[in-house]
């Protein structure tokens, strides 16, 4: 006679704001699915701002400010430096999720279209949906790749759209405001969209 033992996976991981000042600790548990058992929130002298246990989202990003999105397949989170959580958006397909430079604008992509948020948790703008994006250091200006196109926007606008020949697009990122640098499977490209004037 066998048993079959079920092993349960227990571990734990910490990750901080870009600058240092919040420091989250999340633990995980698991067999053949991962949930997660915990999220502290501590600010760098190491006092608990909150602790939530057993949370719906899976990964989490600190900001600057301390407030906290988080994602799971389904939802994209917003957690405030109270600890109340809000959905911010039903997520469809989720690939992608990252601050701006600055750290002021949080981006959330899905097969739906690419969303930025502020570190309120406010809606700023959305874009259309790309597998990669870039911006510039407050987002004032965004690259979004999707497929074969290049969708370039300055203040949450489209202002110019590109094809490339090759959609094999590895990365993408912002030399100048209006100058991004595209690498290929075989070289690197750049793009140079014209500015906005003052009529637009």
């Amino acid at each position: 006679m066998s048993i079959n033992v079920l092993n349960l996976i227990i571990f734990s991981i910490t990750i901080s704001s870009a600058n240092g000042a919040f420091i989250g600790d999340i633990s995980y548990s698991g067999d053949t699915e991962l949930s997660t058992t915990s999220f502290k929130l501590y600010d760098r002298d190491g006092n608990m701002l909150y602790h939530i246990i057993n949370p719906d989202a899976i990964t989490f990003f600190i900001s600057n400010s301390g407030t906290v999105f988080a994602t799971n397949e389904q939802n994209l989170y917003f957690y405030k430096l109270n600890g109340e959580i809000k959905i911010l958006k039903e997520l469809h397909y989720p690939n992608g999720f990252g601050f701006s430079p600055d750290n002021k604008i949080f981006f959330a992509s899905d097969r739906d279209g690419l969303y930025a948020y502020s570190t309120s948790g406010n809606l700023v703008y959305q874009f259309n949906p790309g597998r990669l994006f870039t911006s510039t250091e407050k987002a004032d200006h965004v690259a979004v790749v999707s497929n074969d196109t290049v969708f370039f926007y300055e203040k949450g606008k489209l202002k110019s759209v590109s094809v490339l020949q090759n959609p094999f697009v590895r990365k993408i990122q912002f030399v100048k405001k209006n100058l991004i640098e595209i690498e290929l499977p075989d070289t690197i490209i750049y793009l140079e969209f014209t500015p906005r004037t003052k009529e637009d």
